[in-house]
């Protein structure tokens, strides 16, 4: 008598199971699995939208390879990356050692800080568009007030650079900042008080217990952070056009142009899989230094 009941509570966990797990498989298939498939199908073939998709093998592999475009953009992709990760990171991590450290409005400047995180990326590049603009800029205008000459910000390659980069601080330090006082709030401490008693000072302390303590995290916000700047897109586009001259052009914004521009549909779909495949290699880089270093 008892067969037919467990046979049935086991029919209704396996219902139970597969109605939690199918509708997150089948989002995983529409948005993620098919789009990836499909920009893989479209790199082998020459489409713009108006006629239908023609297999071209390998025209536009052989294409990349020869892209001064792509590979320039290749470049300024990996700089803004290389040189806006660490000085969030490192600002961050500054901000949340200080503001753990203050019991009185710790929560007012951490919110604070935070907001800018929740400034939408496109209001915060109009934002500074507006700010470093040449004519009407408010850092010209102050510039020129106390005597100076106007800098054209958004006109020059390495000035143009210089302020996403700083777009890139402004909104990504309260996010880290979060993370990173999350991570301290973890450390045991005992070990500071132990420090303490055997006369270690504020450096040797933030060197020796707080950095190693703060491996995970650091580790979690490296990663993060890298791909989303190598994914910088808005920016560029609201603030300098990828300009001037190509200077400011990341993958991203060279895949938009040819996918929506130029209507390259499927030469922009093979620069989605580089990009795709580049993020992977990173991450992987990133995770395999970080566990040689544990062992």
């Amino acid at each position: 008598m008892k067969k037919p009941i467990q046979m049935k509570s086991g029919l209704n966990d396996k219902i139970f199971v597969w109605s939690i797990v199918l509708p997150a498989l089948i989002f995983f298939a529409i948005f993620v699995y098919y789009p990836f498939f499909r920009n893989v199908y479209l790199s082998f073939m020459d489409y713009n939208y108006i006629k239908e998709p023609h297999f071209a093998g390998l025209e536009n592999y052989r294409k990349l390879l020869g892209d001064e475009y792509f590979y320039n953009s290749l470049k300024n992709t990996f700089i803004l990356t290389l040189l806006s990760v660490p000085s969030v990171l490192a600002i961050a991590l500054f901000l949340s050692v200080i503001l753990f450290k203050i019991g009185k409005y710790q929560g007012l400047f951490r919110s604070a800080i935070f907001s800018t995180y929740l400034v939408p990326l496109v209001v915060a590049s109009v934002i500074f568009k507006l700010l470093f603009g040449t004519e009407a800029g408010l850092m010209n205008s102050l510039i020129v007030s106390m005597g100076g000459s106007k800098i054209n910000w958004l006109t020059e390659p390495e000035l143009a650079l210089f302020c996403l980069i700083l777009l890139n601080i402004w909104n990504g330090t309260g996010y880290y900042m979060v993370i990173f006082l999350a991570g301290l709030s973890n450390i045991n401490n005992q070990l500071y008080e132990a420090a303490e008693v055997d006369g270690a000072g504020f450096i040797r302390k933030f060197f020796s217990i707080t950095v190693p303590s703060l491996k995970p995290t650091t580790v979690f916000a490296v990663i993060f952070a890298t791909i989303s700047f190598l994914r910088t897109f808005v920016t560029v586009e609201v603030m300098t056009g990828g300009g001037p001259y190509r200077s400011t052009e990341t993958i991203i914004k060279y895949m938009f142009d040819q996918g929506f521009k130029s209507r390259n549909v499927g030469y922009s779909s093979l620069l989605s899989i580089v990009l795709f495949l580049i993020t992977l290699i990173v991450s992987l880089i990133q995770m395999r230094i970080t566990k040689s270093k544990e062992e």
